[in-house]
C-alpha cells in the first residue's frame, strides 16, 4: 500500500511541480507526455540498452521513464509563464489527471520494479479499467486549456 501512495504522489507531484515552478500550461504538458509515450514505443532497443548500460540494474527502464519525463520538462520550459493565477485551478485539475494517466500507463511502458509493484494492488487494477476514460478526460481538458490560452499579439502604435 505504501508503494501505491508513493508512486501516485510522485507522478502527480511531478506534474504539479511543473505547473507551479514553471507556471506552464498543463494542457501542453499532457500532450508532451503523450508524445513522450509515443516516442518511447518508437525508440530503437539498441539505443535504450546502450543508454541503460550506464545505470546499473534497471537502467533501460529508467531511460524509458526519462524519455517521458524529459519531454514534459522541455514542454514546461518552452511554455513557462503561460498560466494566469485565475487559471490555476483548471490547470491543477489537469495536472492531477495527467499524473493519474502516467500512473496507469508507465508501469507497462517502462517496466520499473517500483511501478510494477503497484500493478498488484486491487485499487490500481480497478482504475486500470477506466484508463481510456482518464486519457480521454485528460485529452479533452488539455485541448480546452490550450484553446483557452490567448496568443499574445503586438499592436502597432498609431502615429499621430
Amino acid at each position: 500500500m505504501m508503494s501505491l501512495i508513493l508512486s501516485i504522489s510522485t507522478l502527480i507531484g511531478f506534474v504539479l511541480f511543473l505547473l507551479f515552478f514553471f507556471k506552464a500550461n498543463t494542457g501542453v504538458i499532457f500532450l508532451a507526455a503523450c508524445a513522450g509515450l509515443v516516442l518511447l514505443q518508437s525508440l530503437d532497443p539498441v539505443v535504450v540498452s546502450a543508454a541503460g548500460a550506464v545505470v546499473p540494474s534497471e537502467g533501460e527502464a529508467y531511460v524509458k521513464l526519462l524519455v517521458v519525463l524529459l519531454s514534459m520538462v522541455f514542454a514546461a520550459m518552452m511554455f513557462r509563464n503561460s498560466v494566469k493565477p485565475s487559471q490555476f485551478i483548471m490547470h491543477a485539475i489537469l495536472a492531477v489527471v495527467t499524473g493519474l494517466m502516467l500512473w496507469l500507463v508507465l508501469p507497462e511502458s517502462t517496466g520499473l520494479s517500483w511501478l510494477i509493484d503497484v500493478t498488484r494492488e486491487p485499487i490500481w487494477q480497478n482504475l486500470k479499467d477506466y484508463e481510456t476514460l482518464v486519457v480521454s478526460l485528460g485529452f479533452s481538458l488539455s485541448l480546452l486549456t490550450v484553446l483557452m490560452h490567448k496568443a499574445h499579439t503586438h499592436r502597432k502604435h498609431a502615429k499621430n
